[in-house]
C-alpha cells in the first residue's frame, strides 16, 4: 500500500517547473511528511500484525501445553491399561496352567480307570467262562446222577426179582 507522489522533472525551458527555492523546499517537506505518514501507517499495520501474531503464538503455545498434558494423561492411562492387562494375562496364564495340569491328571486317572476296567472285564469274562464250565459240569453231574439213579433202580429191581 505504497503511495507514490509523481513530480514533474525540472525543465529549465519550462517556466512552470522553475519554482522558487522556498516552494521547492515546501514541496519537498510535504513529500517527506507524506512519506513519514505512509511509513507510520505501515508501521502501525506491522505493529498490529505483530500483536496479532504474538496473541496467536500465545494461543498456540497454550494449546500445545494443553495437548501435551492430555497426551501425558493418555500415556498414563495406556500404561495403566497395559499393566492391568499384563496382570490379567498372567492370571489367565496361571489359571490355564492349573486347568492344563488338572486335565493331565484327569487324563492319567481316565487311563488308569480304563486299565482297571479292562482287567475287570477280563476277570468277568473269566468268571463267565468258569460259570459256563460250571454250568456244563453241573449239567453233566445231573446227567450222571440221573444215570446212577437209573442204574440203582435197575439194580434194585434186579435184586428184587
Amino acid at each position: 500500500m505504497e503511495k507514490t507522489v509523481k513530480l514533474h522533472a525540472y525543465d529549465p525551458k519550462n517556466p512552470a517547473t522553475q519554482a522558487k527555492p522556498v516552494e521547492g523546499a515546501a514541496l519537498e517537506l510535504a513529500m517527506k511528511d507524506a512519506q513519514i505518514e505512509e511509513e507510520r501507517s505501515r508501521s502501525l499495520e506491522h505493529l498490529k500484525t505483530i500483536v496479532q501474531l504474538r496473541e496467536g503464538l500465545k494461543q498456540e503455545q497454550a494449546k500445545t501445553a494443553e495437548m501435551g498434558k492430555k497426551n501425558a494423561d493418555l500415556e498414563n492411562k495406556v500404561n495403566e491399561l497395559v499393566t492391568l492387562e499384563a496382570k490379567e494375562l498372567a492370571k489367565k496364564n496361571t489359571e490355564f496352567e492349573e486347568a492344563k495340569n488338572q486335565s493331565l491328571a484327569q487324563l492319567k486317572l481316565i487311563e488308569q480307570l480304563k486299565d482297571e476296567l479292562k482287567q475287570e472285564q477280563a476277570k468277568l469274562a473269566e468268571m463267565e467262562r468258569k460259570a459256563s464250565e460250571s454250568a456244563t459240569l453241573d449239567a453233566r453231574v445231573r446227567e450222571l446222577s440221573n444215570a446212577i439213579i437209573k442204574i440203582t433202580e435197575i439194580a434194585a429191581a434186579a435184586k428184587a426179582v
